[in-house]
């Protein structure tokens, strides 16, 4: 019985093991031909520049409520460099933290269903002014980023099925070319 499962496991030793294919040498006699209408060069963003954007905007996000009624971050704020467009920042957030139907909580009364909607009214001039802060901040650290290419940011708002959503948007995206963003002229759309 033992030199079976000795067997058993020394099987993998008698395994093929698969080697990575030895590298093509290069033709330098013979360069390859340049892709017509690419680019002579890519931006070449640090991979540290973005995540540390990236936690400053949540932390701006969340500093820009008390610790009386924080904001809530559904998810963290992701950004990316598209070559030829520029980069973006998405994030996903509710204004409040907002009461949910739970096993302790069966109902959502009238004055908490006012009470969120009047807080998160008041928070978006908050919101909007931290968006604006994250586009000087990127289009001053992004030194990369050609000057004519964009800087977006993009603040989906999460909501919960009873909440009256009457003058909140549900989307906040700002856009700027690099130069305009630095100088503070950014275009903010709200869906």
């Amino acid at each position: 019985m033992k030199s079976a499962a000795l067997l058993f496991l020394s099987i993998p030793l008698f395994a093929q093991i698969s080697t990575r294919p030895t590298p093509v040498a290069a033709n330098t006699t013979n360069p390859p031909a340049p892709v017509v209408g690419a680019p002579k060069s890519a931006v070449r963003i640090p991979l540290k520049s973005f995540s540390t954007l990236e936690r400053d905007f949540d932390a701006k996000l969340a500093a820009m409520a008390g610790t009386e009624a924080p904001v809530d971050l559904v998810g963290a704020t992701r950004g990316i460099y598209l070559d030829g467009y520029g980069a973006v920042f998405t994030t996903e957030m509710d204004l409040v933290v907002t009461p949910r139907i739970t096993p302790f909580n069966r109902t959502i009364t009238d004055v908490q269903k006012t009470g969120v909607h009047s807080a998160k009214v008041t928070r978006l001039a908050a919101l909007r002014k931290a968006i604006a802060a994250m586009m000087q901040t990127a289009a001053g650290s992004l030194i990369q980023v050609p000057d004519g290419q964009l800087i977006v940011v993009a603040v989906r708002l999460d909501y919960a099925p009873w909440e009256n959503t009457a003058g909140l948007p549900g989307l906040i995206v700002a856009k700027a070319d690099r130069r305009s963003a630095v100088a503070g002229n950014i275009q903010v759309e709200e869906q």
